[in-house]
């Protein structure tokens, strides 16, 4: 972990803003991080796999099946708005990785636009491991995202791939969310990219 420059933040920033004990972000950094862990994903599946309904595990097959079959970036897309099993999306977001000049620029079109959760999270997932040029792209699109709840996962993607260079735009999004939604977490995504970036989360 590189060391941020302590100056760049207001002094006791930490102390003063300290992160939730729970939020969709701190969960979309949980998955983002773990979801690769081979280990880990077989020791929760030995777990959830008793408690999950037949329909249920018929469903999952089939859409690794599916999975499989997926060849283009509007494919992919589509797949990813049909509100599939989150149990399948480490297999969805390994295959997206292997093709993204096909799947990331329409997803990031998509993404732009979208109120939808499985959307987002699905997307800001990837983004945690996509080549730079796509992070790139997620930085010159922010002012476009129209939903507050990408724009507060998308920071948590900054984060990941420690972006430091937008760390202004991660503190003036923390500041700006956190007074517009007020009774809302939005403010978190960017905070928890913060804690990242200066290797306290």
């Amino acid at each position: 972990m590189f060391e941020m420059d302590k100056k760049l933040l207001p002094k006791k920033f930490f102390k003063d803003n300290p992160l939730d004990k729970m939020s969709a972000p701190l969960i979309a950094h949980f998955s983002m991080t773990a979801g690769f862990n081979e280990k880990l994903q077989n020791a929760m599946w030995d777990i959830l796999e008793g408690e999950i309904e037949p329909d249920r595990k018929v469903r999952i097959e089939e859409e690794k099946a599916e999975i499989a079959r997926l060849e283009t970036g509007d494919a992919v897309v589509k797949f990813i708005r049909s509100d599939y099993d989150i149990v399948n999306r480490e297999l969805l977001c390994k295959k997206v990785l292997a093709m993204q000049a096909e799947v990331l620029p329409p997803l990031l079109r998509r993404f732009q636009t979208s109120f939808q959760d499985s959307v987002t999270e699905t997307t800001v997932y990837i983004l945690g491991h996509a080549e730079r040029e796509y992070v790139d792209q997620l930085i010159e699109m922010y002012p476009e995202i129209r939903n507050p709840y990408a724009q507060s996962m998308a920071c948590v993607a900054l984060g990941v791939q420690e972006r430091e260079d937008t760390l202004p735009l991660l503190l003036r999004e923390y500041e700006r969310l956190k007074r517009q939604y007020p009774e809302e977490s939005y403010c978190q995504g960017p905070l928890l990219a913060i804690y990242i970036l200066y290797g306290k989360a």
